[in-house]
């Protein structure tokens, strides 16, 4: 089943990853203008989850009086909040639940690539990569991670060295042995997945690196919130959340290719940058002043409405 997901998302951005390259020859810029296209095409949601968290803050005063109000009638107070939302606008899905759940399948899909190097990057045809793949099978010392079918790909590039290449076309080695040679970043070999049983090693550095670049998001998020929001803030939910996130990077960075953890250190990056850009950009006391502005205009009008209807009853 998860195979399946990961090869049906993986088709889109194996195209995407696969055009750069092209044009490019580095798999590492290729990823991150990938990476870019992905972050601008996700930018209006990354908007309004802004939007959203600034109606949140809005509203803190108008809940906390439902809270206070209701106090030990919770059936009540669900019923007041439910009011609240309607009459606001408001979503969780759209306030902070969906961006998260957009980048959720570009994530997975980003991941199947990276064990379809030789089909979405190099464009191998079908039929010799089902070469590859039985020459890659005939080796006496593969483990069990990498027998599994949807990393036989990766394993071929990895144990490329140690299998008969005699049905081989000799474009296709060149091309093989030449990706391998740029699949590197700061000299680590992006194929080699990071293990804690290794011992100290450069590879460890893409694991750090995703942890460092994820807790920075976190924190500022966090520092943000507590300036803006402090009730928020005070969560415990909010402040596990902030280091909870990098904890899950690095592990995650720990069961997958050493390529995969430089996407989740640019995504990290770029969202970092992106979210900097954005709160200067849209500033929190800009944003809420205009939504006061509208909630007043909009107050107003309402009231309007219904004296003129009220008026047109009198002389009725």
């Amino acid at each position: 089943m998860y195979e399946f997901i990961y090869n049906y998302l993986s088709i889109p951005f194996g195209m995407i990853i696969g055009f750069f390259y092209e044009i490019s020859n580095n798999y590492v810029l290729s990823l991150l203008l990938m990476t870019i296209c992905v972050k601008l095409v996700l930018l209006p949601s990354s908007i309004k989850q802004q939007k959203g968290m600034i109606k949140t803050q809005r509203m803190q005063p108008k809940i906390k009086r439902i809270r206070e109000k209701y106090a030990g009638n919770q059936q009540k107070m669900n019923e007041a909040m439910n009011e609240l939302y309607a009459k606001e606008g408001y979503s969780s899905m759209t306030g902070g639940c969906l961006p998260m759940l957009i980048q959720l399948p570009v994530m997975m899909g980003v991941f199947g690539v990276n064990y379809r190097l030789l089909s979405y990057v190099l464009k191998i045809p079908k039929e010799t990569i089902e070469i590859l793949k039985a020459e890659v099978l005939k080796l006496s010392n593969l483990t069990a991670y990498e027998k599994q079918d949807m990393r036989l790909e990766l394993t071929a590039i990895t144990r490329f060295s140690e299998i008969d290449k005699s049905a081989i076309p000799a474009e296709v080695i060149t091309q093989i042995n030449e990706f391998i040679e740029n699949f590197k970043f700061l000299g680590i070999d992006l194929s080699r997945t990071p293990d804690t049983k290794m011992g100290l090693d450069m590879l460890w550095l893409i694991p750090i690196l995703t942890g460092v670049t994820s807790l920075a998001m976190g924190v500022y998020t966090w520092l943000r919130q507590k300036k803006t929001n402090p009730e928020m803030a005070k969560n415990p939910s909010s402040g596990c959340m902030t280091f909870m996130s990098p904890a899950m990077s690095v592990y995650f960075s720990f069961l997958f290719p050493a390529s995969v953890g430089i996407y989740i250190i640019m995504s990290s990056a770029l969202s970092f940058v992106q979210m900097i850009i954005t709160n200067k950009v849209l500033t929190p006391k800009k944003m809420l002043a205009k939504a006061m502005v509208e909630e007043t205009i909009n107050r107003r009008a309402k009231e309007k409405v219904l004296k003129s209807v009220a008026e047109k009853k009198k002389e009725d």
